[in-house]
């Protein structure tokens, strides 16, 4: 069943990344608002300040010359500042308040007074009043709109791409070779060689895979008592043998051994007799033959040996090698057991061309020797 693509190594990692990311963005956010914002309120009372030194030396002459109407279009332009809500000084001269749009009753922290001040050719300070204005309130909204916005693009554009970075970086150090891997292993092969560019972690997972793989190839393929080669072993050798006999000419022989009294001493004695006569035998085998000649137990005591002897009296010099290492006692727990061997012959090509015939070959003949045998 295929895996779920919640469950995939990207849908985890952006799973467990993305909450971070957010949390990193928030309080990025939050902090450049903040920063942003005191700077800005700092700027705008700094404008506050000048705003209202300027218009405070503007209403001075006015006012002292009674010029209401000038004094009235100067409030009314204050007022018209985007950032001012409303402004207002006293006429002394009409006895009057000049006011422009709307006042708090009370100040806040957005309305403030300026002295207007008159300074005689005498010298002589006269006070002609105060200004008072009301600001726009500061907020938060009102700073991001002014420019904070455009970081916060940039930095989440920074986090899209730290994120799909960090995508790519895993793809190729982890995904690819994971990849590789799940085929190798659905695939029960070994992967080999190992790229050199791999992670350490990932390498040595790799090699106890394939070490692990080979293991079980082997204890597929061979028997766990006597560590001679299984059926299996022994079909694909047979297969190779066929096709090598078709291919050169060359007829190989297929020896079918039985052993003889195996199973009275399995009686007498118990399996683990038994089990050592099948231990001892399969080293005596494999000491008969040569190098490249293959010796694999077919099960219970019959061996099968897949020789490259060609010539007769080679094969027939062979056979008595063996029932004769094969007739040696072997001991056991202080008495001597002794079993004898029946062989079969088969030879690839005339008297079969597959593993099945040839062993039904080696089979038939091996009784036939069991039985004439004295």
């Amino acid at each position: 069943m295929k895996p779920a693509d919640s469950r995939k190594l990207y849908a985890l990692f952006v799973r467990q990344l993305l909450p971070l990311l957010a949390l990193a963005f928030i309080l990025a956010a939050a902090g450049a608002a903040w920063v942003y914002y005191q700077a800005h309120r700092n700027e705008a009372n700094t404008q506050r300040e000048q705003t209202l030194d300027t218009f405070a030396q503007v209403l001075t002459k006015p006012l002292w010359d009674c010029d209401s109407v000038t004094a009235q279009g100067i409030i009314e332009a204050m007022q018209l500042q985007h950032t001012v809500h409303g402004a207002s000084a006293p006429d002394q001269c009409a006895q009057r308040l000049i006011q422009a749009g709307q006042l708090p009753l009370q100040d806040t922290a957005d309305t403030l007074r300026r002295t207007i001040q008159y300074v005689d050719e005498n010298g002589r300070v006269h006070t002609l009043g105060e200004l008072r204005v009301a600001f726009l309130p500061f907020s938060v909204l009102t700073a991001i709109t002014d420019g904070l916005m455009q970081q916060l693009i940039i930095f989440f554009s920074m986090l899209v791409a730290a994120l799909a970075s960090a995508l790519w970086t895993i793809q190729h150090t982890v995904g690819r070779p994971l990849e590789q891997l799940r085929q190798a292993m659905r695939q029960h092969h070994e992967l080999e060689p190992i790229p050199a560019e791999w992670a350490e972690e990932l390498t040595e997972v790799t090699q106890t895979y394939n070490a692990q793989v080979k293991e079980l190839r082997s204890q597929a393929r061979h028997d766990p008592l006597t560590g001679l080669g299984n059926r299996l072993l022994l079909e694909e050798h047979l297969q190779r043998a066929i096709r090598r006999a078709l291919r050169t000419g060359r007829h190989n022989h297929i020896l079918l051994l039985d052993l003889d009294r195996f199973k009275s001493i399995n009686d007498a004695h118990g399996h683990a007799a038994g089990d050592e006569v099948l231990r001892v035998t399969a080293g005596r085998l494999l000491a008969s033959v040569r190098a490249n000649d293959t010796v694999t137990r077919l099960g219970g005591d019959e061996f099968v040996i897949i020789t490259e002897h060609s010539d007769p009296d080679l094969i027939q010099a062979l056979i008595q090698r063996i029932r004769l290492s094969v007739a040696q006692p072997i001991a056991w727990n202080g008495i001597e057991l002794q079993v004898g061997a029946s062989i079969g012959l088969a030879q690839c090509g005339r008297d079969g061309d597959t593993a099945e015939a040839l062993l039904a070959h080696a089979d038939a003949a091996m009784y036939l020797s069991k039985s004439t045998s004295p």
